[in-house]
């Protein structure tokens, strides 16, 4: 596969779905609610292709912990969102195997579409957050990269 740029014109996001959107909060806070102001933040990524369509599907898995000072948890949010994409010139990412089996994706072109992804769901997730005992939550800035290559939302 040669290096091929990608061009943020040639990709289409065609659509978002939200698959779960879970909001829980310990018992403790119904009668004396607190701002959470610290938070661990775990996720995990899928992605799914249709080489003919130039499509791509992507899916984000959020969890995320909000913590009192003795870092016991005292909120809970769960969110599992898919993206989808149209991308014009997907087959210049895509290295088909020798034995014509199977296929590797450019992780230049993943780590750009776990980018948009991940950005688009943090403001949806600060948006959804912002009425809670979360008072909001901005989930860091992280690598893209990493969304493709680990797994830290167990």
């Amino acid at each position: 596969m040669s290096k091929v740029k990608v061009e943020p014109e040639k990709i289409h996001l065609l659509g978002i779905r939200v698959l779960k959107s879970v909001f829980e909060a310990d018992v403790s806070l119904i009668d004396s609610p607190q701002p959470i102001e610290k938070f661990n933040a775990g996720y995990r990524s899928e992605s799914g292709f249709n080489l003919k369509e130039n499509y791509q599907l992507f899916r984000l898995f959020i969890k995320i912990q909000g913590l009192d000072d003795d870092k016991s948890v005292k909120i809970r949010a769960e969110y599992h969102i898919e993206f989808h994409f149209s991308i014009d010139n997907l087959s210049d990412f895509v290295t088909h195997e020798k034995n014509g089996d199977g296929f590797s994706v450019s992780s230049m072109l993943g780590a750009t579409i776990a980018g948009i992804s991940y950005s688009t769901a943090r403001g949806m997730i600060l948006d959804r957050t912002q009425t809670t005992d979360f008072n909001g939550v901005l989930l860091p800035v992280i690598n893209p990269q990493k969304l493709l290559e680990e797994d830290t939302f167990s």
